[in-house]
């Protein structure tokens, strides 16, 4: 068996699944974004678990917009000194990390959790929320709509944020049957969560455009020029992005 092709196959198939089913409403987050933008705001991506990857991969390198902020706490990845899984079902964490950024009112925030279950991402969306921030799951909403939350409210993250984008990921993860056995392999809500944040940066990137706004898209700083334009945009925007410092 050639499981790699297997799995190939079937990632093209869901990603396809995902642009027809869930693309107006990547429409509309595009458009949220290019609201907060085009407003001088930040848009704030948070996930906790490997999901932090999808907050991550789109700060800070070429073809991505400026103003994202990662909303990452090492602790609710496998890096940190505390026990990632256990913390994401704790709560009153989320809440600790939203009053550790700044959030303004009618700014965005995204929000990723594959099973959409566990207190926290649905406290960070909650609490943004209260904030009067635009709130945006990025989750395996129908494959998931039987789990049961953990949350106090009974509620999933789908059932709390403004607006929300399906994976369309199928309970368990994997999308490769191993033969002789019944079990499954080849994770696929990194992949599928990557490929839709790019997706929605790229069409608020259009959108600004259509309006006539320059969009604010770093360069790569390994060509000639893409220092200096780097400079000019953390002179823009690097007061609130606190993950510069770093970058």
């Amino acid at each position: 068996m050639q499981a790699y092709r297997t799995y190939m196959r079937e990632l093209s198939s869901l990603l396809e699944t995902v642009t027809d089913s869930q693309g107006e409403r990547i429409e509309t987050a595009a458009t949220w974004m290019a609201d907060t933008i085009a407003g001088g705001g930040i848009v704030h991506l948070f996930g906790s678990g490997h999901s932090h990857m999808i907050a991550e991969e789109v700060f800070h390198r070429a073809g991505s917009l400026m103003p994202l902020n990662p909303m990452l706490d090492v602790n609710l990845t496998f890096l940190g000194s505390l026990n990632a899984t256990t913390l994401e079902r704790t709560s009153g964490y989320g809440a600790a990390i939203v009053a550790s950024h700044d959030i303004r009112p009618g700014e965005v925030v995204f929000v990723v959790s594959n099973s959409g279950v566990n207190p926290v991402p649905i406290e960070v969306a909650l609490e943004a929320r209260e904030r009067g921030a635009r709130t945006i799951a990025i989750t395996s909403d129908q494959h998931y709509r039987d789990a049961p939350s953990r949350h106090a409210s009974g509620k999933r993250l789908a059932d709390v944020a403004d607006l929300t984008i399906d994976t369309c990921i199928e309970a368990g993860d994997a999308l490769v049957d191993i033969p002789g056995t019944s079990l499954r392999s080849g994770g696929a809500s990194s992949a599928v969560g990557i490929a839709i944040i790019n997706a929605i940066v790229a069409q608020t990137a259009a959108t600004l455009a259509d309006r006539g706004i320059a969009p604010p898209l770093i360069p790569t700083m390994n060509l000639p020029g893409g220092d200096e334009a780097m400079e000019t945009l953390v002179a823009a925007y690097g007061a609130r992005l606190p993950l510069l410092k770093r970058a």
